[in-house]
């Protein structure tokens, strides 16, 4: 790539909105923590949050840090930013009283919200986890991405998203993508010492998460069970299968609180 078009993708403006900003309600004691993956916004997440505030539950949906920005923004963060982002969420809760609390992420998301549970293992207020197509391993394409990361550092992939049904980044900061791979490793290595009822969500038609990922989690996690989402592409909370993420949510959710 060109220093030029390197340049024009790194600074380009997307035309995020206010749909795009974080999101807290405070409800019940019952609060759950909703996280959008790498590349995403609050946006993305938006039928989640909206259900749980619904029926009264605390809710707390943060920005990562560089998203909602700009690609170049996205590539000047970390893995160690978005572990902040996602346990100052987790203390917003604590702080609004909730006794009991589900963590709920998709993608990246996922793994950041499987982080705490295992880091928090002694936490009693931890109720249950929601994980949402965990990339705690790549598809081949995207691992390749990420080793030519150096020669190609942005790549975008259409011009806007206001065709689309969610705000999210056309594109991505390749260098991350091998920055994505530590929570994957750090989730395989901290998967057995989660305490929480895990509820897998699988995309029957993810392109970036390898079905591995819930080999690995299924025979890692002491107390995991896997739903398939026949026909469901990876971005399953904005997409046409949304209520049927919304339904498999609120049942787990339900069903502890």
């Amino acid at each position: 790539m060109k220093k030029s078009q390197a340049a024009s993708a790194k600074n380009k403006e997307w035309g995020f909105t206010e749909l795009s900003l974080p999101r807290s309600h405070k409800g019940s004691e019952t609060g759950v923590l909703i996280c959008h993956g790498f590349g995403g916004t609050p946006d993305n997440m938006r039928c989640l949050y909206d259900a749980a505030v619904s029926r009264g539950f605390s809710c707390v949906m943060p920005l990562l840090s560089g998203h909602a920005k700009t690609l170049g923004d996205m590539d000047a963060c970390s893995l160690e930013d978005w572990r902040r982002d996602a346990e100052a969420a987790y203390g917003e809760l604590v702080s609004m009283g909730c006794r009991r609390i589900f963590l709920c992420g998709l993608s990246m998301g996922a793994l950041l919200m499987a982080d705490i549970a295992a880091r928090r293992r002694e936490d009693t207020r931890i109720a249950g986890l929601i994980l949402m197509c965990p990339p705690v391993k790549m598809k081949l394409y995207l691992r390749f991405l990420g080793l030519v990361s150096p020669a190609v550092p942005f790549i975008l992939t259409r011009d806007t998203f206001e065709s689309k049904d969610t705000e999210i980044y056309c594109g991505t900061a390749s260098r991350k993508l091998r920055d994505l791979m530590r929570p994957g490793r750090l989730v395989r290595d901290e998967a057995g010492a989660i305490a929480c009822p895990t509820l897998l969500i699988k995309a029957g038609a993810d392109d970036r998460v390898d079905e591995k990922s819930f080999d690995i989690l299924m025979k890692k996690l002491p107390d995991a069970r896997l739903v398939l989402v026949p026909g469901a592409p990876h971005g399953i909370t904005y997409s046409p299968y949304k209520e049927e993420a919304v339904r498999l949510f609120l049942e787990t959710v339900k069903q502890e609180a």
